[in-house]
């Protein structure tokens, strides 16, 4: 199922479906790529700026941690990313 990133749940790992870069600003694009921000990048969206915002949004990208705001993220839909079932013992 696919979603956009500013409604996906807090602590669970998305993969990048689609960005849509129509939307978004040269600014805007050139700075999302130099996060990482590509189609089928792993991301972990970490937590909002308030209670009452849905915005900004804190990524975790591998090791790193970046800032989005929220009109950038409506940008990006995301997929579950599909973990692999516990091995039989």
């Amino acid at each position: 199922m696919i979603a956009k990133l500013d409604s996906a749940p807090l602590g669970m790992a998305v993969r990048i479906a689609r960005i849509d870069w129509d939307i978004l600003s040269h600014d805007e694009g050139r700075r999302l790529r130099e996060f990482g921000l590509m189609e089928g990048v792993e991301v972990k969206p970490l937590h909002r700026g308030s209670l009452f915002s849905r915005e900004p949004l804190a990524l975790g990208i591998g090791r790193m941690q970046v800032i989005i705001r929220g009109r950038q993220a409506a940008a990006i839909a995301v997929e579950p990313v599909e973990t692999e079932p516990a091995a039989a013992a």
